[in-house]
């Protein structure tokens, strides 16, 4: 390979230019994220003890409400200066689960809207969590490559959109991974048109809190999956 072909595989693979979205969609979305993760906490916790679904429903609009409103008055400007903004992965996920509370579910299925141990979602979950060790270690320049650095180049969400569709190549559509994939493919879709939330792919699809909480999942699933003898034997066949 000459230097020609390798400087320009080079400057596709490491964008020194990124595209970075405006002042104003940064802002519009910081407010817009928060609230939708605002009223699914508050829907969620308060789901909990309250078997009348208007309730929830009236907890979710004021708190979403509350990331709208002007200045240093809004929710989101003080979550903003604390987290800076969530993921698109996380917006969407907070959404999926948003709609259980008054749509007739109850709160334990909408609780075990999660991460499944097995099939596509499994993997997913399991390479959030890898990702997010993979950036903890390039934050403190323990990796040989600039990994967050690479989440501003054009070939990120090619990359990422084929690990994306691996599992459901190599082990086929399953009902269980089809909102994982949903999810995974919008948030890559979104960054691309908008490249929210700062221009960074990785922003994009993962955040500290996300990143917890796939920790969480996971754990609990292999918890279950350890006490429950036939999924071992399940393991035990592939």
């Amino acid at each position: 390979m000459n230097t020609t072909v390798l400087g320009s595989v080079l400057a596709w693979w490491t964008s020194d230019v990124p595209v970075l979205p405006s002042p104003q969609a940064m802002q519009w979305a910081l407010q817009a994220s928060w609230s939708v993760v605002l009223a699914w906490l508050g829907a969620t916790l308060v789901a909990r003890w309250s078997r009348t679904r208007a309730v929830p429903l009236g907890v979710a609009a004021v708190l979403a409400a509350s990331a709208w409103l002007p200045g240093q008055a809004a929710t989101s400007y003080w979550l903003g200066l604390a987290f800076q903004a969530p993921s698109i992965s996380a917006v969407l996920l907070c959404g999926l689960v948003l709609r259980a509370p008054w749509m007739g579910s109850r709160t334990e299925k909408a609780a075990g809207v999660g991460v499944p141990a097995g099939g596509p979602a499994g993997v997913v979950a399991v390479f959030g969590v890898v990702l997010g060790w993979a950036l903890l270690l390039d934050t403190f320049a323990l990796l040989p490559v600039p990994l967050y650095a690479w989440g501003f180049s054009p070939a990120a969400p090619v990359v990422v959109a084929l690990l994306g569709l691996a599992p459901w190549l190599l082990r086929g559509s399953t009902r269980t991974g089809g909102w994982a994939g949903a999810v995974g493919g919008a948030a890559v879709l979104l960054f691309v048109l908008l490249r929210l939330p700062r221009g960074n792919l990785w922003d994009a699809v993962l955040d500290p809190w996300l990143w917890l909480a796939l920790h969480i999942h996971v754990g609990l699933k292999l918890h279950a999956c350890y006490k429950n003898s036939s999924c071992l034997r399940t393991l035990h066949k592939r």
